[in-house]
């Protein structure tokens, strides 16, 4: 095959800067994404009107891409024959422009882990207007979990950027299980980046930020090791230049796994700092981006305020040689990860001492007193967060009204002098 030459390599970038404006989601226990809406003038044209099915209803628009829209639907059909939940996400484009979101269910309609996002198949209607039959589009519809908690882009904004530490590692273990169940099957991600990590409740009665679950999306780009399209490996670049590994932009070697793993550390990074990586080299255009990434010996800065075991997990993620870059295996036995068996060992013994017959009030250290003075505080700081959501809804809700920039899910729009513009 024959190498192709840079400008072939980087085709068409999307854009994906956080610094450009964006209407800020507004975010709720119910539903985070309740202010987000697209209306049909808004739209261009490779974004299509609302669909319909006679098995699910669209009652709100998520956001969109350039390829496809995004839609928050409820399930219409009784029955276990259908096999849908109450809530779904459905993406919709054109048939003739669905080359990524088939590419999507190629993957996910074989793909069940809890790591990954759920996927329920797709289905094909016509376009919604008053055109004959025969003059309607065919619309491509894939049906997907609806994740409440949103991206972990918008998690990082929605915490100002201070995630706190242990749902980072709790979010980092549970991408890492996933992307050794997706490389199990033999399948690079090519696209892994805080936009498609999605955050799911463990259990759906609840949506507090401690019993979230991560789990990965954005199969687009992804790609089969072994198949055809794979061929002997060389000559794919594919993804947000941002989170391209350094051999992936050099386009001298096969693409494998660690590209991945780099683009993991990444996500990673961003999550323990709040900031954009790379960031430090300040506003760079796409080119200087993957000069940079590419054709330099640099790696991401990795703050010194970090713990020391965060700062080698991550420098195992982002070594720029991939022969010394760690596996994901290696990475799932770093001492980074270790504290969450440590601590649900620690969990199991306490029990266990419980069951010996220790006294209650001993146990836990406190009696009636101090029981009700814990559930009136509990009761202040409750009313306390609700004043504060309250005003975080008022400011979101200003702010939807000032920006005029278009929602926008999972990718931008092209823009040639964006440095994190897709592959």
């Amino acid at each position: 095959m024959p190498r192709s030459t840079s400008s072939d390599r980087l085709g068409r970038w999307d854009d994906e800067d956080w610094n450009r404006p964006h209407k800020k989601p507004k975010y709720s226990q119910e539903n985070p994404f309740s202010k987000m809406s697209v209306t049909e003038d808004e739209a261009d044209s490779s974004i299509i009107n609302i669909p319909e099915s006679n098995r699910w209803i669209v009652t709100r628009s998520l956001g969109k891409s350039s390829q496809y829209s995004v839609y928050l639907a409820e399930c219409t059909v009784d029955g276990d024959e259908e096999d849908l939940p109450l809530e779904m996400v459905i993406k919709s484009t054109e048939m003739l422009k669905a080359d990524l979101l088939e590419n999507e269910e190629r993957f996910l309609s074989h793909l069940k882990s809890p790591f990954v996002v759920s996927f329920y198949g797709y289905e094909t209607t016509l376009e919604k207007n008053e055109k004959t039959t025969f003059e309607r589009k065919v619309i491509y519809n894939t049906i997907h979990e609806y994740c409440q908690g949103g991206s972990i882009a918008n998690h990082i904004k929605r915490h100002n950027g201070n995630i706190p530490k242990d749902d980072v590692r709790q979010f980092a273990c549970d991408i890492l299980v996933g992307l050794k169940y997706i490389h199990g099957e033999k399948i690079i991600h090519c696209d892994i980046k805080p936009k498609n990590i999605l955050l799911a409740c463990e259990d759906p009665r609840f949506s507090s930020s401690d019993r979230f679950m991560a789990k990965i999306s954005g199969f687009g780009k992804a790609i089969e090791k072994g198949s055809v399209e794979y061929g002997d490996g060389l000559g794919h670049h594919r993804g947000s230049v941002r989170y391209l590994s350094p051999e992936e932009l050099r386009g001298d070697m096969v693409l494998d796994y660690g590209s991945d793993v780099w683009a993991y550390g990444c996500l990673v990074l961003e999550m323990l700092t709040g900031e954009r990586v790379w960031e430090e080299y300040g506003k760079l255009g796409w080119e200087g981006m993957v000069s940079l990434i590419g054709e330099s010996d640099a790696v991401p800065r990795i703050p010194d305020y970090l713990s020391e075991t965060a700062k080698d997990f991550l420098s195992k993620c982002l070594e720029r040689d991939p022969a010394k870059r760690w596996s994901v295996d290696s990475l799932l036995e770093h001492q980074y990860l270790k504290w969450i068996d440590e601590e649900e060992e620690e969990e199991e013994e306490e029990g266990e001492e419980f069951e010996e017959g220790e006294d209650e009030d001993v146990y836990y250290g406190i009696g009636d007193a101090q029981v009700e003075e814990y559930e009136a505080n509990l009761e202040i700081a409750e009313a306390f967060q609700e004043e504060e959501e309250a005003y975080e809804d008022e400011e979101e809700e200003q702010e939807e009204q000032e920006e005029q920039e278009e929602i926008e899910l999972h990718e931008d729009y092209p823009k040639a002098d964006s440095e994190d513009d897709d592959i």
